[in-house]
């Protein structure tokens, strides 16, 4: 009888033991034995340009849509990427011999922006794991972004000549006003 609930105890120590609980971080997404290819070695050519997203939520559609935009943030700062960075540094020091006393303080703090129009951006692949994590692979066409920068040059150039023209038109105005 004590070696039937010997036995037992082990097989049920055994058992418990074998079972590992997710906390979600990052790092065990990536350790991930299921992920697609895509994530680690992204496709490339030269006449795209390639982002992917991931991303593990209680609901399926809002991690599908989380790891898109993750994916199109990654094609965007590829493309732009305006970074910010404040750096302060304080020393003090007071006092004399064994009575002085100093006062050190470093602050660093930066800043990325990134704000651009994709439109044309394809969702090319994607991938949940039986987790529920959303792996997204987005492409972006190269003529895409330079007919979408041509197009917004010529908008740009428009809105500077209606600018001209109406100084102008208020210019002529201001001399009619004058001349009488």
């Amino acid at each position: 009888m004590k070696k039937i609930f010997l036995l037992g105890l082990i097989f049920s120590v055994i058992s418990c033991g074998g079972s590992k609980h997710r906390s979600g971080s990052t790092e065990e997404f990536t350790k991930e034995p299921k992920m697609p290819s895509f994530i680690l070695t992204p496709p490339s050519s030269p006449d795209s340009l390639f982002g992917v997203g991931f991303a593990k939520k209680q609901n399926p559609m809002l991690a599908k849509k989380a790891a898109t935009l993750r994916a199109r943030d990654e094609i965007s700062q590829s493309i732009r990427l305006q970074v910010e960075t404040l750096m302060r540094d304080f020393m003090s020091e007071s006092g004399i011999g064994e009575n002085a006393q100093a006062i050190e303080y470093t602050e660093n703090v930066s800043n990325q922006v990134t704000a651009n129009t994709l439109e044309g951006s394809i969702i090319l692949k994607t991938y949940m794991t039986e987790d529920g994590t959303w792996y997204v692979l987005v492409g972006y066409a190269k003529d895409s972004y330079r007919n979408a920068t041509l197009e917004a040059a010529k908008k740009e150039e428009a809105l500077f000549n209606e600018f001209k023209a109406e100084q102008g038109f208020d210019r002529l105005q201001e001399a009619i006003r004058n001349m009488k």
